[in-house]
């Protein structure tokens, strides 16, 4: 019977101690992304991105001979949803660092971060609100919405200063926070011939806003979408009302479903990009079609990289909260796909970049070798 008992108390131990080995033995992360509802085409893109680069970095060693693991919990788009997650994965997981996606969910959950001091990645919101405020937990490493829209206005403004432009959002955060600072940088150049038209989330039928526009003698159009699935419904419907427009937009447009839904409706829409470096961007692209049997958009780029990034601040710096936080505000050398990443100063922590103009032909996204 004694024996029985040392036993059963042996196998408890091992199993206790095989457990805390075990968690020694790994880096979890979290992530709070959209993997259902109308946002879940980004939420795959971002996972793809993350489990391509968490991958990698394994296979290279992980963190220090540790593995890295990342727990995924579903926002569904939903801001108070993403706010559960992301307490569950603090307060359950006692993850150091969540990569968040979606601007209506990033400021929600930022506050959280900042009182529970948990690093925040974004790596998909393009909210110019992002940043504007001083962040302190929070990294933007997605091209914040207000370097496009400012590229847009100056080189609209540039091309076409008499001509009327339409500019066509999406009534959510984003949709909105882009559209005005668009409407604002537009007119410190003088420019007030603009009309604006809004749609809400998850509609398909835009007639009524693109008939307005037509009637209203726009000859320009700046498209804000929010899903492909509405930008390719805006075009296709444009076409189909015979609408004479030059539609614009910027780099949520280039998506392999857009391609797909749009088809011929999508030729010669121009749009911002951020420029990348050729060989990093063609590597990854080759990884990500052999894994994949795709190719990456800017999502699945952004959070590869910032996998990366993050793994090279955790080996150099520590995997708590506080050595992230520190790690990337003290990096200064950081080789991404779409350039070098630094946040240099505390409170302004978002990345910044070039962009160019590239257009749809054919069904292929391509540099547009002229420009507006």
């Amino acid at each position: 019977m004694k024996r029985a008992i040392v036993l059963i108390m042996a196998m408890v131990l091992s199993l206790v101690l095989g457990s805390c080995q075990n968690k020694q033995d790994v880096v979890r992360v979290g992530a709070v992304l959209p993997l259902t509802g109308s946002a879940a085409i980004y939420g795959v893109s971002l996972k793809q991105g993350i489990d391509l680069a968490v991958e990698t970095i394994n296979a290279l060693g992980g963190i220090n001979g540790r593995k890295l693991e990342v727990i995924y919990e579903d926002s569904k788009g939903d801001a108070r949803t993403g706010v559960s997650a992301f307490n569950k994965l603090n307060v359950v997981d006692r993850v150091p660092l969540v990569f968040g996606s979606l601007t209506s969910v990033i400021l929600a959950i930022r506050p959280e971060a900042d009182r529970q001091n948990v690093v925040l990645i974004n790596t998909s919101a393009k909210s110019p609100v992002i940043c504007v405020e001083e962040n302190n937990f929070l990294f933007n490493l997605m091209l914040n919405g207000n370097v496009e829209t400012a590229f847009m206005a100056k080189e609209f403004h540039r091309e076409f200063p008499d001509e009327k432009i339409a500019v066509f959002y999406s009534n959510n955060a984003a949709g909105v926070h882009m559209k005005d600072r668009f409407v604002q940088d537009l007119s410190q150049f003088g420019n007030l011939n603009y009309i604006t038209e809004s749609y809400e989330i998850d509609v398909t039928d835009f007639r009524i806003q693109l008939d307005r526009i037509r009637r209203n003698g726009a000859k320009f159009g700046y498209l804000l979408a929010f899903s492909s699935k509405e930008f390719a419904d805006i075009l296709r419907q444009s076409k189909e009302l015979g609408l004479d427009i030059q539609w614009y937009s910027y780099s949520a447009i280039e998506t392999r479903e857009t391609i797909e839904l749009a088809r011929e409706a999508a030729n010669g829409v121009i749009y911002s990009y951020p420029k990348y470096n050729d060989a990093l961007y063609s590597n990854f692209q080759a990884k990500f079609a052999e894994k994949y049997n795709s190719w990456a958009d800017i999502y699945a780029i952004t959070s590869y990289d910032a996998v990366h990034l993050i793994a090279k601040v955790m080996k150099e710096y520590g995997t708590t909260a506080i050595d992230i936080q520190k790690g990337l505000r003290s990096i200064d050398k950081f080789d991404g796909i779409f350039g070098n990443i630094e946040f240099p100063n505390a409170g302004d922590q978002c990345v910044d970049g070039e962009l160019f103009w590239k257009t749809i032909e054919n069904g292929l996204f391509k540099t547009a070798e002229e420009g507006l």
